[in-house]
């Protein structure tokens, strides 16, 4: 299946079945792993797939929030060093294994992790980036857990209230495509005339925490600027696994359709008007 429809066909599933994964998805998946693509090849990470009876009590104690852990038949562990970037490269790696479970039939769901838990090891050690859970969905329901966060801060103490709902609303398009500028929005003549007009609908796709989908894109000419918009309710742990998870999808479509895409990391030094609550994450050429 190509990529553009495996990131419209992919949804968070938050209610799993017990049933089991066959041994032979297992071994595809596992293979897989070693053939994910990277944000960046120089950050060092191994991949993952447990049972939940063989979820380490410490994955349980950071992953979710305040103790809420979805439960799943299976989990994927993403574990990376400490180094430049190394949480989007999680979302990146994560998102092409989501993808991949996705034309194989197998649900899933990104489980936030505690942010001050990631980033307290030492450099040297390789410590769990990203937790996917896996399996096969029940009756699609959707619990989302709201609570106010503060830009980031982690989220120990506060007070967590358990929605629950079957809708997953998304931004439009045409408000998160600018043109040239920030604010600027893009007309849809402008997405269909650019031709990755499907690369920026992935991208949108991406899963991210509470679906308050913090990118932004702004195409000016030949290159695509990612732009991440802070709020009060995604911490920058997930704020940067939903970037790395948005620009997987863009890379994807356009590698597929036209040509290979690289993203790099970081400001393209250009002035477009960004807003104080906004920052230059990363960009690449078209």
């Amino acid at each position: 299946m190509d990529m553009a429809t495996l990131a419209d066909l992919r949804k968070s599933v938050r209610n799993f079945t017990d049933t089991p994964i066959d041994e032979k998805s297992i071994q595809e998946l596992t293979d897989y792993f070693e053939t994910c693509k990277k944000l960046k090849d120089d950050i060092k990470t191994k991949t993952v797939i447990v049972k939940k009876d063989d979820l380490p009590d410490e994955i349980k104690d950071i992953g979710g929030y305040n103790g809420f852990l979805i439960e799943a038949p299976y989990y994927i562990l993403i574990f990376s060093e400490r180094k430049s970037h190394f949480i989007e490269n999680a979302g990146y790696i994560g998102e092409d294994i989501i993808l991949k479970m996705t034309d194989m039939g197998i649900d899933s769901c990104w489980i936030t992790l505690k942010e001050e838990k990631v980033l307290e090891k030492p450099e040297a050690e390789m410590r769990v980036t990203g937790l996917i859970a896996a399996g096969y969905g029940g009756k699609y329901r959707n619990p989302k857990l709201i609570n106010k966060m503060i830009w980031g801060n982690g989220y120990d103490n506060l007070k967590i209230q358990k929605l629950e709902t079957d809708n997953e609303v998304r931004m439009d398009l045409l408000d998160m495509v600018f043109i040239g500028d920030y604010g600027n929005k893009a007309e849809i003549d402008d997405l269909i005339n650019s031709g990755i007009a499907e690369a920026f609908y992935a991208a949108r796709r991406a899963p991210s925490a509470l679906n308050r989908q913090p990118w932004r894109f702004i195409l000016d000419r030949d290159v695509v600027v990612l732009v991440i918009k802070k709020d009060e309710y995604t911490n920058i742990y997930e704020a940067k696994i939903a970037a790395g998870a948005a620009m997987f999808n863009f890379a994807a479509v356009v590698s597929e359709r036209l040509f290979v895409v690289k993203w790099q990391m970081g400001d393209i030094n250009r002035n477009y008007s960004i807003p104080e609550d906004c920052v230059i994450a990363a960009y690449c050429g078209v």
